[in-house]
C-alpha cells in the first residue's frame, strides 16, 4: 500500500495552486466566515494601536499624565489595556470558531456523538 503523505525534510516539488480542487462548501462557507472575524476583530485593534500616536500628538497633556506608580497614559492604554484587548480577541475569535465549527459538524452515525473531518 502506498503511503499518502511522508514526513520529511526533503523537498518534494512545487504545488500550483491553481490546479487544486476548489474547497467543498461547508470549507469554503468556514474559511469565508473565519476572514470576515479576523478582519473584524484586527480592524478593532489597528484603530484601537493607532489611536495611541493620536493621543500623543493632539493631547499631549493627558496621553503623558502620569499615575499608578509614575505610568502615563499612554503606557497604561498600550500595555495592560492593549494585553486585556487582545486576550478579548482571541477568547471572542474562538467561541465565534467553535460555534461555527459545532454548526458543520455531522453525526458520524446514530449513535456516536457529532464528529467528522472537521477541524
Amino acid at each position: 500500500m502506498e503511503k499518502e503523505y511522508e514526513m520529511t525534510d526533503q523537498s518534494q516539488g512545487l504545488i500550483d495552486a491553481a490546479q487544486l480542487p476548489p474547497l467543498d462548501s461547508d470549507t469554503s462557507a468556514i474559511m469565508k466566515s473565519e476572514f470576515r472575524t479576523g478582519v473584524g476583530l484586527s480592524s478593532f485593534y489597528y484603530v484601537f494601536i493607532f489611536f495611541i500616536p493620536i493621543i500623543n500628538w493632539f493631547f499631549k497633556d493627558f496621553a503623558f499624565f502620569q499615575f499608578w506608580g509614575g505610568m502615563s497614559v499612554t503606557w497604561f492604554l498600550t500595555t495592560i489595556i492593549g494585553m486585556g484587548m487582545a486576550f478579548l480577541i482571541a477568547y471572542i475569535h474562538t467561541k465565534r470558531y467553535e460555534k461555527r465549527l459545532a454548526q458543520y459538524e455531522q453525526p458520524v452515525n446514530e449513535n456516536q456523538a457529532k464528529g467528522g473531518n472537521t477541524a
